[in-house]
């Protein structure tokens, strides 16, 4: 079997990028007394005793520790120095090596468990000087007298107490409970009509029409006989008939002094005929509706409400209701009834909401806007001019100084009546610019888009990496060759060893972002994520047909020495057009029996 030349996860274990970056301080002093041993071709792993590595089965080597203790003092002092000189400047904060995204006020370590490492104020030129891994915009001076031509104006970010402002829109109702409906509950005939038509205004108490019933005069009759008998069972016995006949009890009292030849019935309420169904002389039969009367002093708004905002909605969330077609706006309204279903087709839950009309200005069937105000709490917020919206999120511009600004990512929150909230980004009492924002961002992205193009257009041979992150670019290779050794053996590749890979590929990324190693990286992993669920052999030689293609420009182009030393080169199948890698050794097709051609590192 082909001894596999790069770190590989291919054991049950883990290695996490801080253990890669320094596996074990072989120059401190804890070890200064004690011999150590390291494998020839994995030199990250360090034993206590002598053995046998445990990736590739070689026999470990002693570690001379005076040439190691000897070299250490020259590489501290370059780093105190180094330190010493970056004192100098101002640390704005720390971030992770990992994650730009990741920042704290105080040193520590990240969620990967790396250092933080400190972002500085600014340059010599004026520009920020954020570590090479943030991808933080850049910040922009201003002299005094462009800030006053330009017209900037900055207010701090404060605590406001507001909460979320849900839109909807609603249509007005007759409030049924404001409603009254006369009825007939005898036969007779209609007279002395007072109402005449549909629209009519009528007071509590006012005549509306009189009876004309055999049936009524017959049960008068009755209550009258027993006054006379004085028995009160009978008396209120012939009352409660009356009373079950519609008899209204002002009327009861009239007929106890004397009998009415035509029964009268007056308006319970004040209100507009809303119905009417008899003219004079109209016979009524029982359980027709006769009249109907509505108030108009209060009034219901049924309002159709989004499903997903149905939540932030109940029954003491303050709702204001505005008619635009009127001129009103801003009614504090109350919300009634909350309904349990939501509408099938239209997705939408429906709320009632009762709204006072005592100057009868507001018409059932108009139209109503509608805002209901949540859980009022304190926020930090900004006003919602200063934030300028792009493809990659949310931005505003700080005031940093005099005269210095910085264009700031935040993660905006709730909005209500010309207020944000802001989740991340920004701290209570920041001086953000709220008037001629836009230039200054306008200044700090051409600023950044000319130092990403001058980073793009960097070679895979010139860009800067250190021992921790090339060896895990060198897990990737070590995937390949992995899957090569399995399929060639016959075996299948375990999904559970090119996990590792992607993993470390992902942390790659964000740290070579803008440059040409970025897309690499990014084909690499997308090959194994692609890939590392495969079944069939067929399968696994197209993943790794795709994983070295993808890896093929950084071992020819971005480090060929390294790759020169070691042994690797890149094999094609001349006839299928399909690449491996291999260490050494003769050509081993995995594609099958075609010729091979070895494509040595530059």
């Amino acid at each position: 079997m082909t001894k596999l030349i790069f770190f590989f996860f291919a054991l049950s274990f883990v290695v996490t990028p801080s253990i890669i970056k320094n596996p074990i301080l072989i120059g401190s002093s804890a070890f200064a007394q004690e011999q150590q041993y390291t494998c020839p071709m994995h030199p990250h792993y360090v034993a206590d005793t002598p053995g046998a590595c445990p990736i590739c089965g070689m026999d470990l080597v002693t570690i001379d520790l005076d040439e190691d203790i000897q070299e250490q003092p020259e590489s501290t002092t370059k780093e105190d120095n180094s330190f010493s000189s970056k004192q100098e400047k101002i640390i704005l904060y720390w971030v992770a090596p990992m994650n730009s995204d990741y920042k704290m006020d105080k040193p520590g370590k990240s969620p990967m468990g790396m250092e933080l490492v400190p972002v500085y104020a600014e340059d010599d030129e004026g520009v920020v000087n954020i570590d090479k891994k943030s991808d933080a915009r850049s910040s922009v001076t201003i002299s005094p007298e462009t800030i006053q031509n330009i017209g900037i104006r900055t207010e701090k970010a404060q605590m406001v107490s507001f909460g979320t402002l849900v839109r909807s829109y609603g249509e007005v109702t007759e409030n049924v409970r404001l409603q009254s409906d006369i009825s007939g509950r005898v036969s007779g005939w209609v007279k002395d009509l007072k109402i005449k038509a549909e629209g009519d205004a009528v007071k509590k108490g006012d005549l509306l029409f009189k009876l004309d019933s055999p049936e009524l005069i017959s049960a008068q009759q009755d209550y009258l006989s027993s006054l006379n008998t004085g028995i009160k069972g009978r008396i209120n016995s012939a009352k409660r008939r009356l009373k079950s006949l519609g008899v209204q009890d002002m009327v009861i009292k009239k007929i106890k002094e004397s009998a009415i030849d035509y029964i009268p019935f007056y308006a319970t309420q004040d209100g507009i005929v809303n119905e009417i169904n008899i003219r004079e002389g109209s016979y009524i039969k029982p359980g027709m509706k006769i009249i109907q009367i509505q108030n108009y002093s209060s009034v219901w708004v049924d309002v159709s409400i989004a499903e997903q905002d149905i939540p932030y909605v109940n029954a003491t969330t303050k709702v204001y209701v505005s008619f635009p077609n009127l001129g009103i706006q801003g009614i504090l309204a109350k919300i009634d009834y909350i309904y349990p279903t939501i509408d099938r087709a239209t997705r939408t839950g429906r709320v009632r909401l009762v709204l006072d009309n005592s100057n009868k200005t507001i018409k059932p069937g108009a139209y109503a806007d509608i805002e209901f105000e949540t859980v009022m709490k304190r926020r930090l917020s900004i006003p919602s001019d200063a934030i300028l919206k792009s493809k990659d999120g949310d931005f505003i511009v700080v005031a940093i100084q005099e005269g210095r600004f910085q264009p700031r990512k935040i993660l905006s929150g709730l909005h209500y009546k010309g207020r944000t909230e802001v989740l991340e980004g920004l701290e209570n009492n920041d001086n953000v610019v709220v008037s001629g924002q836009f230039l200054i961002d306008s200044e700090s992205s051409l600023r950044e888009s000319f130092r990403k193009m001058k980073r793009m257009q960097t070679t895979l041979a010139e860009i800067a990496i250190d021992d921790s992150q090339m060896a895990m670019i060198d897990h990737l290779i070590d995937a390949a060759l992995y899957i090569h050794e399995k399929i060639k053996n016959g075996d299948s590749p375990n999904p559970k060893m090119i996990i590792p890979a992607i993993k470390l590929g992902d942390h790659l990324i964000p740290v070579f972002r803008g440059t040409q190693l970025q897309f690499v990286l990014e084909d690499a992993v997308y090959a194994l994520l692609n890939g590392k669920d495969s079944l069939t052999d067929s399968e696994w030689l197209k993943t790794l047909n795709t994983l070295v293609k993808a890896l093929k420009p950084w071992v020819l182009e971005g480090n060929p020495n390294y790759y020169n030393s070691k042994n690797l080169y890149i094999y094609m199948d001349h006839i299928l057009n399909k690449y491996w890698f291999q260490q050494g050794g003769e050509a081993q097709n995995p594609y099958g029996t075609n010729m091979a051609m070895k494509i040595k590192t530059l």
